[in-house]
């Protein structure tokens, strides 16, 4: 499971030229308080993600609030029909699968469990536009008045009747270094940490088997930020980006694209209960 948030049809970053970075910088903002006025949402994502040299493809559908934070997810592919619900403060943190397979019986996972982040980048707390939002602001935060200059945007394209705006994030000091894990600190912590991919810090790491698997002391590699460029498409109308493209230095490393959104639904305590006749659990 995961977020969210990258399967995007955008034009290659290679093929564009950036225009007025200042215009670029406005839209960003822009985009930024569009993110955190989604209170729920209703959409079909799909995602790209670069698993060990070779990309792989997931699609759900998702029912998401944003506060708390409740998410329905229902897997159209790889797994047909398998599920997951997570609500904020209930079932002690961890998240309700129905595997739709062996062993066919729901399941109480965290959401950083290996059974469910197998193949995948992301988790399910991830889900809507919250971690995005937070990343990029970190972003700005971090390069301060630098910032500026390395957001730009390139030409608008269209898809299926709608207009979208696309910017370009690019970092060239990104890189790699070493750190110490502190006592008490988990692969996810220290992604949370640093405003970095968890997952990046498995791929760097042979060694280091799970998101638990660190002790204190231990010196592993890590990036120095989220990543060497983001490309972000935004739709003209709402201001969300409805694409979510990312790179390292190898190339493309992930994509999230998200279809069929509906902004803001009424959204019933069913929708996020495992009671639900319409679903399997």
């Amino acid at each position: 499971m995961k977020l969210a948030i990258f399967l995007a049809l955008l034009i290659p970053f290679e093929q564009t030229q950036p225009q007025s970075t200042n215009d670029a910088y406005t839209i960003f903002e822009k985009s930024l308080s569009a993110m955190e006025a989604v209170k729920t949402a209703s959409y079909t994502v799909n995602i790209k993600e670069r698993i060990k040299d070779r990309f792989v493809y997931d699609r759900y559908n998702v029912k998401m609030q944003s506060d708390p934070f409740r998410t329905y997810v229902y897997s159209i592919q790889p797994n047909p029909g398998a599920e997951a619900l997570f609500l904020e403060g209930c079932n002690n943190g961890k998240c309700l699968v129905n595997p739709n397979r062996f062993p066919y019986i729901n399941l109480n996972l965290s959401p950083h469990s290996m059974l469910l982040r197998k193949n995948h980048q992301y988790n399910i707390l991830q889900m809507g536009f919250s971690y995005m939002r937070n990343l990029l602001s970190h972003y700005e935060t971090l390069y301060g008045t630098a910032f500026v200059n390395m957001i730009a945007r390139t030409p608008d394209t269209e898809s299926e009747g709608v207009s979208y705006i696309n910017l370009v994030i690019d970092n060239p000091d990104y890189g790699y270094k070493n750190y110490t894990v502190l006592k008490g600190e988990t692969v996810v912590s220290i992604g949370d940490k640093l405003h970095i991919n968890d997952h990046m810090i498995l791929e760097l790491n042979p060694n280091i088997d799970n998101y638990e698997d660190v002790y204190p002391g231990q010196i592993i590699k890590v990036p120095n930020s989220f990543a060497r460029k983001i490309v972000l498409r935004i739709d003209k109308t709402t201001l969300l980006p409805m694409a979510q493209t990312v790179f390292d230095e190898k190339g493309l490393y992930s994509v999230v694209e998200f279809r069929n959104f509906i902004l803001n639904p009424v959204l019933r305590p069913e929708d996020f209960s495992k009671d639900n006749p319409q679903y399997g659990f």
